[in-house]
């Protein structure tokens, strides 16, 4: 009887402890916590709740107020989206700890950044993120030939700010200096944008849209008092200029466009407005039209609120916007741009991978590993095994057709894509090879033992392309 109640005991405890430890891991370690989203949601691009996991109360699966009943005072209603948005977002909590750890110590974060001018959008702090352009950059005429260097972002945060003509909306740069150092490093572009009006605010990101496709295609924006009243009201004339947007303390609340698809939207209140209900009927159509979504993660994330007070002692991005950004930005990237297993190969090239939402840091830096992984050689390597058996390729010819195994394989895997026969075996190489360099030098290292006729190929046309005669 007592190495049976010892042996319980010993049980609990032990269980106790992993339940200690995996709590730790959540609040603490931010892969571990992004990971047991996948795992309680599913990917973005293929959501389902996990069966097994929700039997389990884990924040993941809490409900959403507007699945409830309609109380009668609102404010009610928004004590509990609170407290669903603290839950539900708690998996952002190790990135907002370094978020905060960051703003507190770095010194000088937009010391290593550009601030360019585009219009009538000025001080852009920029990533520095660059990428080669591609056969499909120079039809779109984005770049001037192929392997161009382009300026890309993950994303732009925009804190939007009435003018006035004084100018001191030029303060907010420098009081959010560290927060824009932060989503720098994350590959987000930063600017602090003055506006007269949401007519105006429409205007400008229109225009920068239009020049910028590149570095503007995601834009995020955050505003206080009047200026989120007008950024509201920017979403009644085009929503689809955003990406998210971020509302803090609106003088008014304005009634969402319930003919259009709307941004993600997070919303902050005072306990004040809360109690008196000024507005609240407005807020609760815009999570209301947030919520219908067949995708998991826009259905649960798409429309937040939080309480908080209607100021800042400390003048820097609200951590949760920070990590808001940066977990939307991801979600959105794959849930639009899903990257299919069987095309990794031939979606390896940069600027393709960026049209699809992939994001590279530097144009120096590896994939990551587990990308790095995914990219199997097995069905190249027994395909151009064959070259091994054959006789040297003669350099004498006088027009190469740039046939290699590499490049028959490209094709044979898309025999679908009726507009690859318009491309040639030059511009193919040219892709290809860009790709491979991107990924990295032990990339192209394994292609020039496999296929040494692609290798001398991509190298011969590398030059020639680079060449200032060309």
């Amino acid at each position: 009887m007592m190495k049976l109640l010892k042996g319980l005991v010993i049980l609990f405890f032990s269980l106790f402890c992993i339940y200690i430890l995996e709590s730790a891991c959540f609040r603490l370690v931010e892969s571990y916590a992004n990971w047991r989203l996948t795992l309680a949601w599913g990917k973005p691009s293929e959501p389902k709740f996990n069966a097994i996991l929700k039997k389990i109360p884990i924040d993941h699966f809490v409900k959403r107020p507007t699945d409830l009943e309609r109380p009668g005072h609102l404010g009610y209603w928004i004590g509990e989206e609170h407290h669903y948005s603290s839950k539900v977002t708690s998996f952002t909590r190790p990135l907002r700890d370094s978020y905060e750890n960051y703003i507190q110590s770095k010194f000088e974060p937009l010391a290593q950044f550009e601030i360019r001018d585009y219009g009538d959008i000025q001080e852009v702090v920029l990533p520095g993120f660059k990428k080669k352009a591609t056969i499909e950059d120079v039809k779109g005429q984005k770049a001037r030939r192929v392997g161009d260097t382009l300026e890309f972002a993950r994303g732009i945060f925009v804190k939007v700010v009435l003018r006035d003509d004084s100018n001191s909306y030029r303060e907010k740069t420098s009081e959010l200096e560290a927060s824009f150092g932060f989503m720098l490093e994350k590959g987000f572009a930063c600017v602090v944008l003055p506006i007269f009006s949401s007519t105006d605010l429409v205007d400008k990101i229109t225009r920068f849209q239009e020049k910028e496709e590149l570095l503007a295609k995601n834009l995020f924006a955050w505003a206080e008092g009047k200026a989120a009243t007008i950024l509201m009201e920017s979403c009644q004339l085009n929503p689809s200029c955003w990406k998210a947007v971020m509302i803090s303390h609106p003088d008014e609340f304005v009634a969402p466009p319930k003919d259009r698809k709307l941004p993600w939207s997070y919303f902050e209140i005072d306990e004040d407005r809360r109690l008196n209900e000024e507005g609240l009927d407005l807020l609760y159509q815009w999570i209301e039209l947030a919520r219908p979504n067949e995708n998991l993660y826009v259905s649960r994330l798409a429309g937040l609120i939080k309480i908080s007070q209607d100021f800042y002692v400390n003048k820097s991005i609200p951590s949760i916007f920070a990590s808001y950004v940066i977990n939307c930005s991801r979600f959105i990237e794959e849930m639009h741009n899903p990257f299919p297993e069987k095309k990794v190969f031939i979606h390896i090239d940069p600027i393709q991978e960026l049209e699809e939402g992939t994001i590279k840091q530097t144009i120096s830096q590896n994939i990551e590993p587990e990308v790095l992984s995914e990219f199997d050689l097995k069905r190249i390597e027994e395909s151009i095994s064959k070259l091994e058996k054959q006789e040297e390729f003669s350099l004498a010819e006088s027009r190469p057709n740039f046939d290699c195994e590499i490049v028959r394989e490209y094709r044979d895997i898309n025999t679908d894509d009726t507009k690859l026969n318009l491309v040639s075996n030059r511009d193919l190489i040219l892709k290809l090879g860009l790709g491979f360099e991107e990924m990295g030098q032990g990339v192209l290292e394994q292609i020039r033992t496999k296929d040494p006729l692609f290798y001398r190929y991509y190298n011969s046309l590398r030059a020639i392309e680079e060449s200032p005669l060309n």
